[in-house]
């Protein structure tokens, strides 16, 4: 049986809620567990997308939505402090490991890249 539109982003609601959660302690490990359950927050709402057009005017419906988009802003402000904090990171390990450069700026710093294998 079918689940609900309502049910279907309440499920979305909850991984995404799950995602703020890890992000309050935003470690590699914590971050890493976020992708899974932002794409599956996603493939909820898609799937729902045709009921969700034929539900107008449901409040269950609406409610639900409301919180999803209240959860997902809520989401997209810890992620911005994460990559704000990244990102001064970056900065600050340039001054310190490189000098500035003629313009004032932190060197830029040669990083290796991430690869994560799993077989």
């Amino acid at each position: 049986m079918p689940r609900s539109v309502s049910h279907q982003l309440s499920s979305a609601r909850a991984g995404v809620s799950d995602v703020c959660q890890l992000l309050l302690s935003p470690s590699p490990a914590a971050l890493d567990r976020c992708t899974p359950l932002l794409e599956t927050a996603v493939a909820e709402v898609s799937a729902c997308l045709p009921e969700l057009r034929g539900s107008q005017g449901r409040q269950d419906v609406l409610d639900e939505a409301q919180r999803l988009f209240l959860a997902v802003g809520h989401a997209k402000r810890l992620l911005e402090g994460a990559a704000e904090f990244h990102h001064n990171w970056i900065r600050r390990l340039g001054a310190l490991s490189g000098g500035y450069t003629g313009s004032g700026e932190p060197a830029t710093v040669e990083r290796g890249s991430r690869m994560q294998i799993e077989g």
